[in-house]
């Protein structure tokens, strides 16, 4: 029999109580006004607004201004965003300073809505022909509590206010559930989830300890039984496997080593 010895980490991790990831839908708004700078260009400036995880992963871009000749002046957003502007606001090299606001859902690229935590609203903004630039980024906590912060203006952006508001409605957070178990946990290569004969229409995703979605099932299936889920191209480390039944969210923690 093969026999695994896990660190004293991930010892540590089976040990605590099964933790759970809520997912609150809610609404950020976030609003700026960028202080008017001049130079070579006049008052012509580049920008990008971005989301970003509390790691510096991208989540989703909301502005994205620059022109032909200005393409390389955001160098921060093009690296972190690989260029996504799928449901951005964009256009050419801006003339004019004002003020800008945006809205933001809670989801990611596809549509998923991300884990409760901490987040960031991240600018980057460029002027007089590239000489001059800066990048800024606002953190926000997104949770089931709504939030209202007015960071202090500096000297490139004034007037921000930012606002989580968590809704009333939507998929209630219930966390850790009889419904279904998994095992084996601590895995090494795959997982079963026993529905212990509750035959119910549901989505099936696990998430990694940075709120990033590696697996979904999100058809509605009706599941009974057990299911296994093959875990082998993961990395180690811990994960929440997560069910919504019934506009609940249910959740269980495993541990992955290989």
């Amino acid at each position: 029999m093969k026999k695994y010895i896990l660190p004293l980490v991930v010892l540590l991790g089976l040990s605590l109580p099964n933790l759970s990831t809520a997912q609150t839908a809610g609404t950020l708004s976030f609003t700026f006004t960028p202080v008017a700078h001049s130079g070579s260009w006049g008052s012509k400036h580049v920008l990008a607004v971005w989301i970003q995880n509390s790691a510096n992963g991208f989540i989703r871009t909301k502005f994205r201004y620059w022109g032909n000749g200005t393409n390389d002046h955001l160098p921060n957003w093009k690296a972190n965003s690989n260029q996504n502007v799928v449901d951005a606001i964009t256009g050419a090299t801006l003339t004019t300073y004002a003020t800008k606001s945006l809205t933001w859902d809670g989801t990611d690229l596809s549509g998923t809505l991300l884990p409760d935590g901490d987040y960031k609203i991240t600018i980057e903004e460029c002027w007089s022909h590239g000489s001059s630039k800066v990048t800024k980024s606002f953190p926000f906590t997104k949770s089931g509590t709504a939030a209202h912060l007015t960071p202090a203006d500096d000297a490139n952006f004034t007037d921000v206010v930012i606002d989580w508001v968590p809704s009333i409605t939507g998929t209630e957070f219930v966390g850790i559930s009889n419904t279904f178990s998994v095992f084996p946990n601590p895995t090494h290569d795959k997982i079963n989830i026993d529905f212990k004969a509750n035959a119910q229409a549901c989505n099936i995703y696990i998430v990694n300890t940075l709120g990033q979605e590696v697996y979904c099932e999100k058809e509605n299936r009706i599941y009974s039984g057990v299911k296994s889920i093959d875990l082998s191209t993961f990395e180690n480390g811990i994960y929440f496997v997560n069910v919504e039944m019934n506009s609940k969210l249910f959740t269980k923690k495993i541990v992955l080593f290989k």
